[in-house]
């Protein structure tokens, strides 16, 4: 019997486990699934964190604030999201690309390559480090150049070369040293993808090995012929000139420090007034501007229009107008508009059509020098300023220079009509198209239109033709005689004729052939109807009583005794022998 109450007991043991094991499971699946969920719960608790400290990071960084004018108390004030306004500079300077060079930027230059559209195409920008790089409009990296000199890099100089898509690229440096790099445009097989690339990469110029060796400030391209010469200043006023090669031409040595060179002149201007240099022989000469009254100037630009004309800034905080003219024996440099700027402290200026942008470290003033009017004479008018932290926070957030460095002078450059590239510190820098429109200078030269050319050239060859056919015809013009004094008038009427006409109102024809031109005269009278009018006229009389008229064959004219009665003494005629022959007139 307990065999039969155990066996029962046994095969209802496996069916409780599995009824335990069957309750236990929802159970252990809803801990799990309530694990998960607050696990998931913290995790997005923790997203929510992270995306509040960003927007509060993001509302606490410095902005351009515009001025708002207060809600009308007539009206409920309402708040809620407003559209903000453009600022200035994103008006009139379309953003084309930021990069960021891990370093900071301390020059910059436009590589001589445009679009279709006449952009152009490429950027070079050089950092405290040494190094070049080169982007495209757009702010693609596509070429690093390497360095010759870990000194930082203090300019740029960009000219195409003799060979076709090739592009030359010096760059000075602090410790005096050029490197020259040569990029070749290629086109890849089968795709009209075009490539920039680094052909070759050598030392131009060595530094000198002192540490107090001055710094590279300007480089510029001379071309003569086939020749060209590139002029490299310092800061010390000394004035390099080299081959293409690399071999030194040259040195010169300026009292005043060069800032700025005229493209195709050997013309510049320094910190007291301008220079010129002559290769042959290597001298230098200085001048003062007229109208600096003794102030030493900080930088200079040339206006991207007319290259006579530059713009600068003082050491006492001026921003004055400067002409250069003449060539490297004769030259004038004037100034010729003076007016305290509105920006201080070290400041970077350059030129694009018909503006002028001046920056420094926190803000950039952009000037308008273009006008309307021929040989407008004046100081650049101010139009805006935009800040540099504003500008930099369209697109980032960053206020930090990169390793603590802070260069001289802030970065600015241009392709002098609008492309315009602008260093934002902390290794950024934005690239700009300007959108300002520019007027044409109006010249006092009259503009001819087609119709009135035409028509003045109809004019001129008509008038040609008739006196080319009046010489060919042997037409001359009237003698007219004085009737006063018992003269006769003689016209010309046609070619072998003639008609005279006496003081007492006869005429007489002669009808002649003209011989020795191969041309006979038609047999017939010629009249003038405006001279002679119809009428009772005087009958031609082959003879006469008068004594003071001669026949055909003997036309010998005298004129009349004009002398009154009543002299005691009739005086000879002054000219006795005075006689017209018509045989000698046509």
């Amino acid at each position: 019997m307990a065999v039969a109450i155990i066996l029962p007991l046994l095969l209802f043991l496996p069916l409780t486990s599995s009824l335990a094991e069957t309750l236990t499971d929802p159970l252990d699946r809803q801990e799990n699934q309530l694990r998960r969920l607050e696990a998931l719960i913290e995790s997005l608790s923790k997203t929510v964190s992270v995306l509040e400290s960003s927007v509060s990071s993001l509302s606490s960084s410095p902005r351009f604030v515009y001025p708002t004018s207060p809600p009308s108390l007539s009206e409920p004030s309402v708040v809620g999201t407003v559209a903000k306004p453009k600022s200035a500079w994103s008006e009139r300077f379309q953003f084309l690309a930021a990069a960021q060079l891990g370093s900071e930027a301390t020059c910059a230059a436009v590589l001589p390559y445009q679009e279709l559209d006449g952009v152009s195409k490429y950027v070079a920008v050089g950092d405290n480090r040494g190094h070049v790089h080169v982007f495209t409009s757009a702010g693609d990296v596509l070429v690093k150049l390497p360095s010759h000199s870990d000194s930082l890099v203090t300019s740029i100089l960009s000219y195409l070369s003799f060979r076709r898509n090739e592009s030359i690229i010096l760059t000075g440096h602090a410790d005096g040293s050029i490197a020259a790099h040569r990029l070749s445009e290629t086109v890849s097989n089968g795709d009209d993808w075009v490539t920039l690339s680094l052909a070759s990469s050598r030392p131009f110029a060595l530094g000198s090995r002192d540490l107090d060796s001055p710094p590279v400030l300007a480089l510029e391209v001379h071309q003569v012929g086939r020749i060209r010469y590139v002029l490299a200043a310092d800061g010390g006023g000394r004035i390099r000139v080299f081959t293409e090669s690399g071999t030194l031409y040259g040195t010169a040595i300026a009292s005043s420090r060069p800032l700025a060179f005229m493209r195709q002149k050997l013309l510049f201007l320094t910190e007291t007034g301008a220079g010129s240099l002559d290769l042959r022989s290597m001298s230098l000469k200085e001048i003062e501007c007229d109208g600096l009254n003794g102030s030493l100037a900080k930088s200079y630009s040339f206006d991207g229009s007319e290259r006579s004309k530059a713009y600068g800034f003082t050491s006492t905080g001026d921003l004055i107008h400067v002409v250069l003219l003449g060539d490297a024996t004769n030259l004038k440099c004037r100034v010729r508009a003076i007016r305290k700027a509105e920006i201080d402290g070290p400041v970077s200026i350059q030129t694009i059509k018909g503006y002028l942008l001046a920056v420094n470290q926190e803000k950039v003033l952009v000037y308008n020098v273009s006008s309307q009017y021929y040989g407008r004479v004046g100081a650049p008018r101010p139009l805006f300023s935009a800040g540099i932290q504003e500008i930099k926070s369209l697109f980032s957030n960053s206020d930090l220079s990169t390793d603590g460095f802070v260069p001289e002078k802030p970065l600015i450059a241009t392709d002098r009509d609008r492309l315009v590239i602008l260093g934002l510190q902390g290794g950024y820098i934005g690239i700009y198209r300007s959108n300002f429109p520019v007027f044409k200078a109006e010249s006092n030269a009259m503009v001819w239109s087609a119709p009135v050319f035409l028509f003045i050239l109809f004019l001129i060859g008509s008038w040609q033709f008739y006196v080319k056919k009046k010489d060919s015809l042997g037409w001359a013009g009237e003698e007219t005689f004085d009737n006063a004094t018992g003269t006769a008038t003689v016209s010309i009427l046609g070619p072998g004729s003639s008609e005279r006409t006496f003081g007492d109102g006869s005429r007489a024809t002669d009808l002649r052939e003209r011989r020795g031109s191969g041309l006979r005269g038609p047999a017939r009278r010629y009249v003038s109807p405006q001279r002679y009018t119809a009428g009772a006229g005087v009958s031609f009389r082959p003879s006469s009583a008068d004594p003071g008229f001669r026949g055909p064959s003997d036309l010998n004219y005298r004129g009349q005794n004009t002398e009154a009665s009543g002299f005691p003494k009739r005086r000879e005629p002054l000219f006795q022998n005075t006689q017209v022959v018509d045989e000698h007139i046509d």
